[in-house]
């Protein structure tokens, strides 16, 4: 014996009292969640093969002679100060290594530091291998 009415009945009041629930939800909370700011800021980490950092780090350390920064932090996410001269990439790096051409760097302790031209934070650190 089947009772097909009924079961439909249900699940009508079931959706019905749903919407209700989600008409009465109060407008200050959802605006409160709209205007939210995000809880963690994205990471602006950039992800480099080996292969790619060998690249940059042979083109860099081999044919430019740029000037070692003592004061600045080098830890990924972290901004760097407006008085820590940044550098372009050079480009043949750019060309070997695309996702890297929005970023700068600066050289600390034999280490490149790739930063994001736009916000000025690291983005990534490779350091020199000790077979260079």
């Amino acid at each position: 014996m089947l009772f097909p009415l009924p079961s439909l009945s249900l699940l009508a009041v079931a959706a019905a009292f749903t919407g209700l629930i989600a008409l009465c939800a109060s407008p200050e909370a959802v605006q409160a969640q709209a205007n939210a700011p995000p809880a963690v800021a994205p990471a602006p980490r950039l992800t480099l093969t080996a292969e790619q950092e060998y690249i940059i780090r042979e083109i860099i350390f081999t044919d430019h002679n740029v000037q070692n920064e003592n004061s600045a932090s080098i830890t990924i996410g972290d901004s760097v100060p407006d008085d820590v001269k940044l550098y372009p990439l050079p480009p043949e790096v750019v060309q070997k290594v695309p996702q890297a051409r929005s970023h700068m760097f600066f050289i600390k302790d034999d280490q490149i530091i790739l930063v994001s031209s736009s916000d000025r934070r690291i983005a990534d650190i490779i350091k020199k291998k000790s077979i260079d």
